[in-house]
């Protein structure tokens, strides 16, 4: 159904939104350790 697909689509935005978030705060993390 329709709002099956949104209620994926918004899960998925928010696990990548997660993601990109995280990766930042690892490569802070990494430069300031380095």
């Amino acid at each position: 159904t329709k709002t099956d697909i949104q209620r994926a689509s918004k899960v998925r935005s928010t696990k990548g939104l997660l993601i990109h978030v995280f990766g930042k705060i690892a490569a802070a993390f990494i430069y300031l350790v380095f």
